[in-house]
């Protein structure tokens, strides 16, 4: 690997950490029941040290970010409840700005409707498909529903026939897992949806520009200062990339060198390290001469 631009690093004003694969390695989705992986905890103390922001965006659904935040403290690493984001708190903010009170469709239990509810969404609630009544819905979200059933299906078609707009959380085939593949449940509910009805569905998790968008919002950044840092090229670092974010991955989890290798230069992330030991370093030494450094876009 060849060393990073330091002066990148050093103009960093906040920092995205991913869950799986970078802060720890588990079985579950978000980090439940796993480890904390060698220097997470210490790389988030260092950063908030350095004065440096830092926010937790996993790209699943299953829980609410206070659980999710609650299970990272269990393991060692420190982080606030209004620190960790998922896919739900960008699909909250992004549907709000498109349809104000409009009724909005939404699937994943209590790791997606509260959040929405919190920014304002008027939810139609799902089990009315038991009375036969039409949605009226303008939206679909899917999220990490386990409980997707045929009811729900047809609901769901029913109301993207009418003429809702489908949107999922996330349509990732997997994620970066302890001893197994650990499958992706949202995408492969959002893709019977679109087989079945013939539309295409939009993502509002990563890599979207609007999950970028919410990460800059809670960092209270912009995307040239932020760094994007995770264990896979195609979330985190095409997210990174393609919204002028430093993009950073973690040879922890999904991406491996010979995956890198393979990934054409205009795609290759700015830092690639392979370990957050590794990482905390680098930040040590870009650190030396963080005063007055431009960043990309100044130079």
């Amino acid at each position: 690997m060849t060393s990073p631009d330091l002066s990148l690093l050093a103009a960093v004003d906040g920092v995205m950490f991913d869950v799986d694969g970078c802060l720890v390695i588990s079985d579950g989705p978000a980090g439940q029941g796993g480890t904390a992986l060698p220097g997470a905890a210490e790389l988030i103390d260092q950063m908030r040290a350095s004065g440096r922001r830092v926010c937790v965006f996993t790209n699943g659904t299953a829980q609410p970010p206070a659980v999710i935040a609650a299970h990272l403290r269990e393991l060692g690493v420190d982080v606030a409840d209004d620190e960790v984001l998922t896919p739900a708190v960008a699909a909250a903010r992004a549907l709000h700005d498109l349809y104000g009170d409009q009724p909005v469709l939404a699937y994943g239990g209590d790791g997606v409707s509260p959040a929405l509810r919190v920014h304002g969404l008027n939810l139609v609630d799902p089990d009315e498909h038991a009375s036969g009544a039409a949605s009226g819905a303008v939206a679909v979200l899917v999220g990490w529903d386990t409980e997707f059933t045929k009811p729900k299906l047809q609901f769901a078609a029913e109301a993207i026939g009418a003429g809702a707009a489908l949107y999922c959380t996330s349509d990732a085939p997997a994620f970066a897992s302890r001893d197994r593949l650990n499958v992706g449940v949202s995408g492969f509910i959002v893709a019977g949806l679109s087989h079945v009805t013939g539309k295409p569905w939009t993502v509002l998790g990563k890599p979207s520009p609007f999950a970028l968008d919410t990460v800059c919002w809670a960092l209270q950044t912009t995307p040239e200062r932020t760094l994007v840092l995770g264990d896979d090229l195609y979330l985190e670092g095409s997210m990174a990339r393609s919204g002028g974010a430093v993009a950073g991955i973690v040879l922890t989890g999904m991406t491996t060198p010979e995956k890198l290798a393979d990934t054409p230069a205009e795609d290759r992330p700015d830092v690639v390290v392979g370990s957050m030991i590794e990482l905390a370093e680098l930040f040590a030494d870009a650190d030396e001469s963080r005063m007055s450094v431009p960043t990309r876009s100044e130079r």
